[in-house]
């Protein structure tokens, strides 16, 4: 016998059906590294039971099922050269999982498989299978042990086995035959059948007797564990009427509960509406106007800083055109110092040069007096021509002077020309700067309009789409009681099987219940369910052997009972055609199933007829089974049951299925909505934010625009004042200019007539000076000019040093005048800077009481965000509060459908019992037994078997055997005489 193909669905890395021939021969099969050559010996190991899940490198069998393909169960068949095939299937549940193996395609234990294989020298300890490791420890061993292990493959160890037991077999045989030799060898083969025959009729009665106490033993262990089953049905009853009574109570509370959670959501979501109303509208709005103007202080004292900064810059200016010209007025008195000293000495020459004049005079009088007259003349034109250069001379200190004049209003009259041109220059661009501030405003403005006019529209849409979620969360939340409940409630039908059709549910050949199978109309749910009644939970299967199977299976598990419906033995009623007014139609065929189920529901539903109303029902009692659409039952035999019941019983799970499906679906498209519009909300959210944050730079920047046209403005003022004593003192230069070039031209005209009339003067004493040539008066009238012109000469220098001494003083004065002037422009940047420290600390106190008022506004703020976020938290506990109570509800819903299913069940099952213990009374009587029933089911199936064994019995051997055994006795006595004779000397 040898393998011939291995199918392997499921299990570990073969997630799909897969058949492995093997031919005659060696199979080799080959393969990289994690393809799978190890899990299909893992799987010969696991369908022969020939290695435990942990040598199959798992922790429990569940790990050998294929986790990617969503199934829930593993399957392994192999065949075998003779036809023999074992396959094993396991299946995970919920709470654990169940094993099946099946030999030849029938239900069977694990032992059996193994006991089948060790038939063919198959067994767990063997070495039919060589893993990874054992070449090598085989190798390892004594050759004792190796050898021990070669004759065990080879068959020689149960040969030798089996020789020593026949040669042990052998002795026994001769001693008994030596043995026999020494009893009796005429004993009548009568006698020793009556002795058998006797001993089997002597055993057949002690088991005759025995099995009819054993049998009357099981019907009172039987009535025991019923009366014990029954009294913990009872207890179990009373018990689920205590939770039921408990669930009442708590869910009365419960629902008082929630009742008060609502009243406080109202409540809270009457505080928040309050709280987030106008007045914290008007509080947010006070607040970013504090905090602009706050921007704007801050603004203005940075623009002041800058002008004192300013202010500062020329005050050192001025200090250093102060030093300049202060420095300027010593140097200048200096020179007067030093000019009045030179002057000094200039007239001390002059003076000596005069007396030496007046010597020359006297001697030229001396000389002669006949020249008196041309001498009178010489001296009377020479004086003429000195007074005539005097007064030319001071018309050139004149012309001096109002060059020098004039040359300074030229200087002044181009600072003044420059300064006004920058004052022009700075008026049109800070009007230029207006225009671009004035027109910034505007955009301003109609930005803030615009996003004003947009912020409304958003925050109307993100209210909208806040209620629009609220209701979307609503109703999800609705949906989810929906489906919680219609889950729990199936989950409560379901229980009902319990671990019994679980265990059976995934065996072959099993389809499911009656329940799951059928899918019934809404409108016919109520009756449907009704008419199966507890045949919902009936088990539809192939064959009968397939049910036997099963029974045996939940019998050796001990996991309950199932009823079965075998298709195969099933015998559905007959059903006339029903034309009765009322009548909808028979109950089967207003469900919906598969017709391969045909027999089975038939059998379920049998002949009931649906009918619509219990008073047309009642016109046809005792004609048919009747259902009718409300679930009043009413039976042949005239039996009526209904009222009413808090919980509509849904058997048929596709109605349920359907709506939980539909529930679902509508519920993940609510989820998908409320998604999309909570992505919605939070993106609006953030939009409004940017908006108002947007707003609140528009502001500022409004602000600054309008401290900036202030500023233009009061400069414009300044520079217009500026600009008019400007131009005033530049008016009064030009006219002063003009008067003096008037003067100018007026000395030049008389300078040029002095100048003139001293050359006529000259010739005149050029004439004289000839005549006078022969006499003494010429030498000393040359000395004389001589000296005159050094007299004149020291005395211009003498005028100009006066003129230089003039003209230091004057500047002097200028410079003195200067200084004052930076004095008072010194003292009015003091004064503007005072100002401007007044100006920023009105700024800084303006900050302060915008920093007060923001405080306080903040802490309003605080307060109103605090409650309306400590409400929002409230809602949100009392939200969930809301949904725990609900949930709670349903599961109290639930959990009341589930006890209530037991608990009918339960009293069905203690009816039941009752009537079979009052059937066991009566037959068990006074017998009374401490034997469990498994123990007294053993004892009877070893009596009938010991029974079986003994077959047709001889009951007369008894008394028959007795006779024989006297003879046989006395031929003994007889026998042993002669052969004791026979041994005695003769």
């Amino acid at each position: 016998m040898h393998i011939t193909e291995l199918e392997i669905d499921n299990f570990k890395s073969f997630s799909r059906k897969t058949k492995i021939p093997f031919l005659e021969g060696f199979t080799v099969i080959s393969g990289p590294n994690g393809s799978g050559k190890s899990n299909i010996i893992d799987s010969i190991l696991f369908v022969l039971a020939l290695s435990s899940s942990r040598n199959l490198r798992a922790e429990k069998l569940t790990d050998l099922i294929n986790l990617n393909s969503g199934k829930n169960i593993a399957e392994v068949a192999i065949s075998f050269s003779d036809g023999t095939k074992i396959r094993r299937r396991i299946k995970k549940t919920g709470n654990g999982y169940y094993s099946y193996n099946y030999l030849n395609d029938r239900l069977c234990k694990q032992s059996d498989i193994v006991d089948h294989l060790a038939k063919f020298g198959i067994i767990p300890h063997g070495y039919n299978v060589v893993m990874q490791g054992d070449v090598t420890r085989i190798m390892e061993m004594s050759d004792f042990e190796r050898r021990k292990i070669i004759d065990e493959i080879a068959g020689v160890s149960e040969f030798d086995t089996k020789k020593a037991q026949a040669l042990s077999e052998l002795d026994v045989v001769r001693e008994r035959i030596e043995r026999e030799e020494l009893l009796l060898i005429e004993l009548t083969k009568r006698a020793n059948e009556l002795k058998k025959e006797r001993e089997h009729a002597l055993e057949y009665q002690k088991w005759q007797k025995e099995l009819a106490f054993y049998q009357g033993c099981r019907s009172a262990a039987q009535l025991h564990d019923k009366e014990k089953e029954r009294s913990t049905l009872l207890a179990s009853a009373e018990e689920q009427k205590i939770k039921l009574a408990r669930i009442a109570s708590d869910r009365s509370i419960e629902e008082n509960e929630l009742a008060y959670l609502k009243a406080d959501l109202a409540d809270v979501d009457e505080l928040i509406n309050q709280k987030s109303g106008p007045e914290y509208l008007k509080l947010i709005a006070d607040l970013e106007e504090a905090k602009s103007g706050i921007k704007l202080a801050e603004q203005t004292i940075a623009r002041l800083k800058k002008d004192k900064e300013t202010n500062l810059e020329g005050i050192n200016r001025v200090f250093a055109d102060t030093k300049r010209a202060e420095a300027r007025v010593q140097e200048l008195s200096d020179q007067i110092r030093t000019l009045s000293i030179d002057r000094t000495n200039i007239a001390m020459e002059v003076a000596t040069d005069k007396a030496q004049l007046e010597k020359i005079e006297t001697e030229i009088k001396q000389h002669s007096t006949d020249t008196e007259d041309a001498r009178q003349k010489l001296f009377s034109l020479m004086e003429e021509a000195e007074a005539k250069k005097g007064e030319r001379s001071g018309i050139l200190h004149q012309q001096d002077m109002l060059i020098e004049k004039s040359r300074m209003r030229t200087s002044e009259l181009e600072r003044l020309t420059s300064l006004q041109k920058q004052l022009d220059e700075e008026y049109a661009a800070k009007q230029e700067q207006l225009a671009e501030n004035q027109k910034d405003v505007t955009d301003l403005a109609e930005q803030k309009k615009g996003l004003d006019r947009n912020l409304s529209e958003l925050e109307g849409t993100l209210f909208a789409q806040r209620s629009s979620l609220e209701r979307l969360r609503g109703e999800i939340r609705d949906a989810e009681q929906d489906a919680i409940r219609l889950e729990a409630a199936q989950q409560a039908r379901g229980e009902s099987g319990g671990k019994a059709i679980d265990a059976v549910r995934a065996m072959e050949g099993v389809h499911g219940t009656i329940m799951e199978l059928g899918r019934a109309p809404p409108e016919y749910t109520t009756a449907l369910n009704t008419a199966a009644g507890n045949k919902l939970q009936f088990v539809v299967c192939d064959t009968d052997q397939i049910a036997s199977d099963a029974i045996r299976y939940l019998k050796d598990e001990r996991l309950g009972r199932v009823t079965f419906l075998p298709l195969n033995k099933l015998k559905p009623p007959q059903l006339p055609p029903v034309k009765e007014p009322g009548v909808i139609d028979y109950a089967v065929n207003l469900i919906d199933y598969d017709p391969v189920y045909d027999r089975a529901f038939a059998v379920a539903l049998g002949a009931t007829v649906v009918v619509d109303t219990l008073e047309r029902a009642r016109k046809l009692i005792g004609k048919y089974r009747m259902v009718t659409l409300e679930g009043e039952l009413l039976e042949r035999s005239g039996a009526m049951t209904g009222g009413s019941a808090k919980k509509t019983v849904r058997g048929f799970g596709a109605a349920v299925d359907d709506e939980i499906i539909r529930i679902r679906s509508h519920l993940a498209e609510l989820s998908g909505e409320a998604s999309t519009l909570e992505a919605g909300v939070k993106r609006l959210t953030e939009e409004v934010d940017a908006k108002r944050a947007q707003r609140n730079e528009i502001d500022q920047n409004m602000a600054r625009a309008g401290a900036v046209t202030e500023e233009y403005t009061k400069r414009f003022e300044a520079i217009t004042v500026e600009k008019q004593t400007i131009e005033a003192a530049v008016a009064r230069q030009k006219e002063e200019t003009g008067s003096s070039a008037a003067e100018l031209a007026a000395l030049e005209g008389e300078l040029d007539k002095v100048t003139e009339t001293i050359n006529g003067i000259h010739s005149q004493i050029d004439a004289i000076k000839k005549k006078l040539d022969d006499t003494n008066i010429p030498a000393l009238t040359d000395q004389m000019e001589k000296k005159k012109k050094e007299i004149e000469e020291a005395e211009r220098r003498l005028r100009n040093k006066e003129a230089d001494m003039n003209d230091a003083s004057r500047e002097r004065q200028h410079f003195t005048a200067r200084v004052g002037e930076l004095g008072e422009e010194r003292a009015r940047l003091d004064e503007r800077n005072k100002q401007i420290d007044g100006e920023i600390a009105g700024s800084n106190d303006q900050i302060a009481t915008h920093k007060a008022v923001i405080a306080d506004l903040e802490e309003k703020q605080k307060q109103f965000s605090g409650e309306i976020e400590e409400l929002r938290k409230k809602r949100t506990d009392i939200s969930e509060s809301m949904h725990a109570s609900e949930t709670k509800i349903i599961k109290f819903d639930s959990d009341k459908e589930r006890i209530t299913v037991q608990l009918t069940a339960l009293e069905e099952r203690a009816t039941s019992l009752a009537a079979e213990i009052a059937s066991l009374v009566a037959i068990v009587g006074e017998i009374k037994t401490d034997l469990t029933l498994s123990e007294i089911e053993g004892k009877i199936a070893d009596a009938e078997l010991a029974i079986h064994k003994i077959g047709a019995v001889n009951m007369l051997a008894i008394e028959e055997y007795e006779t024989i055994e006297h003879q046989v006795q006395e031929r003994t006595e007889r026998k042993d005489t002669p052969l004791q004779g026979a041994g005695e000397p003769h």
